[in-house]
C-alpha cells in the first residue's frame, strides 16, 4: 500500500515538472543604424510559466567586431502574455558598441535557466539558444571606410608632466600623465595615448586608470601615465600624439593634439667625479703595485747585482783601461813615487815586455818620452823637485797608442783583462 502511494506521488511531480514551459527571447531594441562606438541595446528575456526562474546563464558571444557590456542584474521582472496565459519574464539589457562599419552579425545566444512551480518543488532545466541578430553600422562623413572612429558628444585630451622641465641628467625621471574624458561612451573604447622606449629615454608604463559615472560634460575618462627615464646623454623628442573623433550633434570630424616632449639630457657630473676619482684610485693602485714589485725585485735581484758590479769594478781595476785611468788621475798630483809605481802596473797589463825593460825600453819604443821620464826621475830623488805634467801626460797618451797599435798588427788580441 505504501509502495503504491509513493508511485502515485511519483507520476504526479513528474507529470507537473513536465508540463513547465520555458523560452527567450532575444532582440534589438532600436532596429535603427547607428556609428562606430555608438551602442545598440540587445535584450534577453527568460520566460516560463513557472513560478520562478532562477539559476540564469547568458552566453553573450564574444567577437572582435564590437565588445559587449553586460549587465550587473536583471533590468526588470514583469509578466507577458504567451497564448492567453501570464508568463513570469526576466529582463536583461546588453549595451553592444560597434568597433568598425557595415552589418554586424551577433551570432546566436546560448542561455540556461532554472524554472519551478514554487519553493521546495522541483526545478526543470532549460538550455536554449537564440537566432543570430544583425544591424547596420555607418561610417561617420569625412571618416575613411572600416576605420574606427570614436563617435560621441563631448571629447577632450589633455597631458600633465611632474616635473615639468626640459633638462635632464641621466637618471632622472618624468611622469606624463595623459588623460582622456568622453560622453555616452564605455570607458574601454577610449584607447591609450602611446609613448615608446628610444636610445635616451626608457619608458615604463603602469596600468590606466578608467573611471565613469562623472559628472557635467563627460562621464567616463581614461588616465595613463608613463614613467621616463633618462638613459644616455643627448638631445630626444617624443613624437606628439593626435587622436580623432567624431561630434554626433555637429556632424564634424575633430583631431585633438598632443605637442611633442623635447629634453636635453646631460652627464651626471657625479659619475664623472665617481669615474675619475675610480681612475686615480687604479692609477694608485697601479702605482703602489709597481713600486712593491720593484722593491721585491731589488729585494731579491741586488745581491746578485751587487755581486756582479763588484766582479765588473774588480775587471776594470785590475783591466789595462783602468791602470790607465788610475795612472792619468794619479799624475794629477805631485806625488812621483806614486806617479812611477801606476806606470809600471800599466805597463806590466799593457806590455809585460816593455815593463821589464824600464825607462830604457820606453825611450827605445818612444824616443820624445825620454825628456818627461828624466824629470820623473829627478823627482823621484829630490821630492821639492817637479816636472811638467801636460807633457808627460801627452806623451803617456801617445805610448798607449803605439802599444794598442802594435798588438793589432801583431795579430794577438790583448788579454781579456785589459779592456773588459
Amino acid at each position: 500500500m505504501q509502495i503504491k502511494y509513493l508511485l502515485i506521488l511519483f507520476f504526479f511531480f513528474t507529470l507537473e515538472l513536465s508540463a513547465v514551459g520555458g523560452k527567450i527571447k532575444v532582440f534589438l531594441k532600436s532596429e535603427e543604424s547607428v556609428y562606430t562606438s555608438q551602442k545598440i541595446t540587445v535584450a534577453v528575456e527568460l520566460l516560463s510559466d513557472a513560478f520562478s526562474i532562477t539559476d540564469a546563464k547568458i552566453n553573450f558571444p564574444a567577437s572582435a567586431k564590437y565588445i559587449v557590456q553586460a549587465p550587473q542584474s536583471a533590468a526588470y521582472l514583469g509578466q507577458e502574455k504567451v497564448e492567453g496565459e501570464n508568463w513570469q519574464m526576466v529582463h536583461y539589457d546588453y549595451e553592444v558598441y560597434a568597433l568598425q562599419a557595415g552589418q554586424i552579425e551577433i551570432p546566436p545566444i546560448s542561455v540556461s535557466f532554472s524554472a519551478s512551480m514554487g519553493y521546495g518543488q522541483p526545478k526543470k532545466d532549460f538550455e536554449l539558444k537564440s537566432d543570430a541578430l544583425h544591424f547596420d553600422v555607418k561610417t561617420p562623413e569625412g571618416i575613411k571606410s572600416k576605420q574606427f572612429v570614436l563617435v560621441t558628444d563631448n571629447y577632450t585630451l589633455t597631458s600633465e608632466q611632474k616635473p615639468e622641465k626640459k633638462q635632464l641628467i641621466i637618471g632622472d625621471a618624468i611622469e606624463v600623465a595623459i588623460t582622456q574624458k568622453a560622453q555616452g561612451v564605455p570607458d574601454i573604447l577610449l584607447r591609450p595615448v602611446r609613448y615608446r622606449s628610444n636610445a635616451f629615454l626608457g619608458v615604463y608604463d603602469k596600468e590606466p586608470e578608467l573611471k565613469r559615472e562623472l559628472k557635467g560634460l563627460y562621464d567616463v575618462s581614461r588616465t595613463d601615465r608613463y614613467t621616463l627615464v633618462a638613459s644616455a646623454e643627448g638631445n630626444v623628442t617624443l613624437e606628439a600624439q593626435k587622436t580623432v573623433w567624431w561630434n554626433s550633434k555637429t556632424k564634424k570630424v575633430h583631431v585633438e593634439t598632443l605637442p611633442g616632449i623635447s629634453f636635453e639630457i646631460f652627464p651626471d657630473p657625479q659619475i664623472a667625479i665617481d669615474a675619475q676619482r675610480e681612475k686615480e684610485k687604479k692609477l694608485l693602485l697601479y702605482a703602489g703595485l709597481s713600486v712593491l714589485l720593484l722593491l721585491i725585485g731589488y729585494k731579491l735581484l741586488s745581491p746578485a747585482y751587487y755581486r756582479y758590479m763588484l766582479k765588473r769594478k774588480e775587471a776594470y781595476r785590475m783591466s789595462e783601461k783602468g791602470k790607465f785611468d788610475l795612472l792619468l788621475n794619479g799624475i794629477k798630483s805631485d806625488d812621483a813615487p806614486g806617479i812611477y809605481r801606476d806606470l809600471y802596473q800599466w805597463l806590466t797589463v799593457a806590455s809585460p815586455k816593455l815593463a821589464k825593460l824600464g825607462f830604457r825600453g820606453i825611450e827605445e819604443v818612444q824616443a820624445s818620452f825620454s825628456a818627461s821620464l828624466a824629470e820623473l826621475e829627478v823627482a823621484l830623488s829630490d821630492p821639492e823637485q817637479t816636472f811638467e805634467k801636460r807633457g808627460f801626460t801627452s806623451e803617456l797618451k801617445k805610448l798607449r797608442e803605439t802599444l794598442l797599435k802594435e798588438q793589432q798588427r801583431t795579430g794577438r788580441d790583448l788579454p781579456e783583462t785589459i779592456n773588459p
